[in-house]
């Protein structure tokens, strides 16, 4: 067992054996964000489906039909092809009411047809299953386990090579909670394993297969949070994480084997606050680090960013702004350590009860460690939910999406522009 592994075990251990004795005096009152209500997350109980009730489960579920307009199905800079897509699927999430402890599971299935590219079509599949023990008032133990089929989209970059069709995965893995909370004191920790298997491509034209044996791998990862709140509104807290990347196989660049195994961690601190002027947010700033294996890949360092902070100029108005900085493998071959930097906004105003209008914009930078390329993308959205009645919901958006790649790396041109125009209805038994 290596001493990632030990570290993760040993931090959830330890928030097991906190003294079970000490019970909260008002407790949660330190920790409650609601002075606030989010245009997304309020309740309107004349629109808002209801759950349905089997024995001991509450049980929502959700059937979907959408229709989706796609300017550019190959997200190609060279040859635009236009295309219609068809989904349909549906959610179903179930949990107990238990007044302690719960059980809980989440289903869902879509498919996605191309109208005219039929090569393109897929499905989506997901099941999970978790679970809660109150072992007591303060500390709460969690379990929980996955498993999922899907389709990487033509806008990532792993697919920006000429695939007949994009690239499908399966990933399954569990994770085991411990949190605490009592009075002034939080302390949330978490480890979990994922296993990822990437089937292979063909190219476009000449039927190679194009490998993604490279891209399996198992990811080890381990969390904690302490907080402390210095008044009912703020509270400060420090952090960490660690993860460890364990690939497969290894791959042949530069006439040797090359390992995309890593390890790396990150420390920060920060706030979470709900302040008297109309903002809520959580905000964390620190120091990142990933180490790889093999010296033949650069090994990356440098500020950690992850923030939400909403703002509510009136109470049918919201707005949320986010920020993140941290480091990704995105599937390309010659590169596992992508340096992501991303900020968006997003404005939720309810214009009626039942209607509410959306926008939103997000601009992500990828610097590439091993390759001399940068890419910048810029996504634009807007639309409107009608809440036709508890059953019947109406979805229309219209979105743009732009990639912008440069670098003596690039052989070729992989940047792109995408429309989607589309509208979804969603029906709740």
């Amino acid at each position: 067992m290596t001493n990632f592994k030990r570290f993760c075990l040993l931090s959830v251990a330890a928030g097991a054996m906190i003294s079970w004795d000490a019970y909260a005096q008002g407790q949660g009152n330190y920790y409650s964000r609601d002075k606030y209500e989010a245009v997304m997350e309020r309740r309107q109980p004349e629109f808002d489906p209801e759950p349905i009730r089997l024995g001991a489960f509450l049980v929502d579920a959700t059937g979907i039909v959408g229709v989706t307009s796609n300017s550019n199905v190959y997200a190609s800079a060279l040859s635009e092809e236009s295309d219609v897509i068809t989904r349909i699927g549906a959610t179903i999430a179930a949990r107990t009411d238990w007044s302690v402890h719960e059980i809980g599971a989440d289903l869902s299935a879509f498919r996605n047809e191309f109208s005219d590219f039929s090569d393109e079509s897929n499905s989506e599949l997901r099941a999970a299953l978790r679970g809660r023990l109150d072992v007591t008032r303060d500390l709460k133990l969690g379990a929980s386990v996955f498993t999922e089929n899907r389709t990487e989209p033509r806008t990532d970059p792993s697919n920006a090579n000429g695939l007949q069709k994009p690239i499908e995965y399966t990933r399954s893995g569990f994770e085991l909670q411990a949190n605490y909370l009592n009075d002034r004191f939080r302390w949330t920790n978490a480890v979990g394993i994922t296993k990822s298997d990437f089937k292979d491509g063909r190219q476009i034209g000449t039927n190679i297969v194009v490998d993604q044996d490279f891209r399996d791998h198992d990811s080890t990862t381990g969390r904690s949070r302490l907080s402390y709140a210095v008044t009912p509104n703020v509270a400060v807290f420090a952090q960490g994480t660690m993860h460890e990347e364990s690939y497969d196989s290894t791959q042949l660049i530069g006439g040797a084997l090359r390992s995309r195994d890593s390890t790396g961690y990150t420390v920060a601190g920060g706030f979470d606050f709900e302040l008297t002027a109309l903002v809520r947010g959580d905000v964390a700033v620190g120091y990142m680090s990933e180490d790889k294996d093999d010296p033949f890949f650069k090994d990356v360092d440098g500020l950690s960013l992850d923030g939400r902070v909403l703002w509510f100029p009136t109470r049918l108005t919201t707005a949320t702004f986010t920020a993140g900085r941290h480091v990704q493998d995105v599937g390309l071959f010659a590169s596992p350590s992508v340096l992501v930097t991303d900020f968006g906004v997003r404005v939720d105003h309810e214009l009626k009860r039942n209607i509410i209008l959306s926008g939103t914009y997000r601009n992500s930078n990828y610097d590439f460690q091993e390759l001399s390329r940068t890419d910048d993308v810029n996504e634009f959205g807007a639309s409107v939910i009608y809440k036709m009645n508890k059953r019947i919901h109406l979805e229309g958006f219209a979105r743009r999406m732009d990639r912008d790649a440069s670098g003596s790396a690039l052989t070729f041109d992989p940047s792109y522009g995408v429309d989607l125009f589309g509208v979804q209805l969603s029906l709740h038994p």
